[in-house]
């Protein structure tokens, strides 16, 4: 095998860019992390992290948690809110500037910043890398590179992705003592406010971030929708500037979805695609951060064996059934949405098992049972005890 300048490049150095690098770095491979802005770099996100995601690293990362939610409270326009405890603060609030920083740190790799990938071309023992002005060969690339990854297109990868979009904004909290009391230390999911999408608020410390999303491609005005949403809520925007970014949320492969592989291939002979740029979003909520660090994992480890031929199923396996299951619970929901909050956001049962994927305590599949078997107990006396 030819001499290569790196045994691996990841594109990207965002959390699931920067969790490959650490993985690989660790084990003792050469690693190159490209990325296309300086660093550290602002990255619009909502920031929920669940905590057993992060307690995964083998390093303390307290120092960049910005807070730790004690409740949860989910809300639709004309009907009451319904708001359960977080126990043992499950959900950790991070920057992800500071996070994704804090991680590529931690992976002790080189880096190349300010610097785009543009071509990649793959060969039986290597691939070469076009890096700006640098010609680069590793034995392995990562594409790591978000929604509209430049890996993924010059491969002819994942090209029926379908994206979603949001916003965000973040809200000084300095000498506005009614939303601190309101919301510094609760998160809130704001239902019904767009078709196929939400609003949320979480607590960053000394400011909230606050945001609106949609997870189906579609024309509406956020902007419009997240400062009525913000302003009913009692936030007003006053100018706050918005950051917008894609959401590839994750397409579900042909019913019936369990006998089958992720939608569309995610890696070649020597290249792998892992979080956003996988399509790897949660296709209910748009969540991302952990199943790009899961998938960053996977790569990693498929990486080290010296095969890629596994790496489909292991996503598929721990990651693409349970998206799968939420893109059915999705397809539900955001059709009939005010039905959906009365019988089941409303419902403590099927509350608490939503809370749970939110944790990483529970998982979408099976939801479907779940739900009709939780929404039975609630509406016909005598079956829940616990019926409120």
């Amino acid at each position: 095998m030819k001499r290569t300048d790196f045994d691996a490049i990841v594109a990207g150095a965002g959390a699931g860019g920067a969790t490959a690098a650490y993985y690989l770095a660790q084990a003792g491979l050469r690693v190159l992390v490209v990325e296309k802005a300086r660093l550290p770099r602002y990255k619009a996100c909502g920031g929920a992290i669940p905590r057993p995601t992060l307690e995964r690293f083998p390093f303390d990362l307290n120092k960049i948690i910005e807070a730790a939610p004690a409740k949860v409270r989910f809300t639709f326009p004309g009907l009451p809110p319904m708001e359960v405890p977080l126990p043992d603060q499950p959900v950790l609030m991070v920057m992800r500037s500071k996070f994704d920083a804090f991680l590529l740190e931690h992976a002790k790799a080189e880096v190349l910043a300010e610097t785009a990938v543009t071509a990649v071309t793959e060969s039986r023992d290597q691939v070469q890398v076009q890096a700006g002005a640098h010609k680069l060969t590793a034995r392995y690339l990562v594409g790591a590179d978000g929604a509209t990854s430049t890996v993924a297109r010059v491969l002819g990868l994942r090209q029926q992705r379908r994206l979603g979009g949001s916003l965000e904004a973040e809200i000084p909290l300095s000498g506005r003592k009614e939303l601190q009391a309101e919301y510094g230390n609760r998160a809130v999911f704001a239902l019904g406010t767009i078709p196929w999408g939400y609003a949320w608020i979480f607590p960053k410390g000394d400011h909230l971030s606050v945001g609106i999303g949609r997870v189906r491609p579609g024309r509406v005005d956020l902007n419009a929708a997240l400062e009525r949403e913000m302003k009913r809520l009692g936030i007003h925007l006053n100018g706050a500037h918005l950051h917008g970014h894609p959401l590839p949320c994750y397409q579900a492969p042909p019913w019936p979805f369990w006998r089958g592989q992720p939608q569309e291939p995610l890696a070649t002979r020597r290249c792998l695609l892992v979080g956003d740029a996988a399509g790897l979003v949660d296709p209910l909520l748009g969540e991302g951060i952990r199943y790009a660090i899961t998938s960053s994992r996977l790569a990693a480890e498929a990486i080290l064996r010296d095969d890629l031929s596994t790496y489909e199923r292991e996503i598929w396996r721990q990651i693409g059934h349970s998206l799968a299951t939420a893109g059915l619970t999705a397809n539900t929901y955001y059709r009939l949405p005010w039905l959906c909050y009365q019988f089941g956001i409303r419902n403590p049962a099927t509350i608490r098992h939503l809370v749970s994927v939110l944790t990483e305590r529970g998982s979408y599949e099976g939801i479907g049972r779940r739900l009709i078997d939780a929404t039975a107990r609630w509406l016909l006396p005598g079956m829940d005890e616990e019926r409120t």
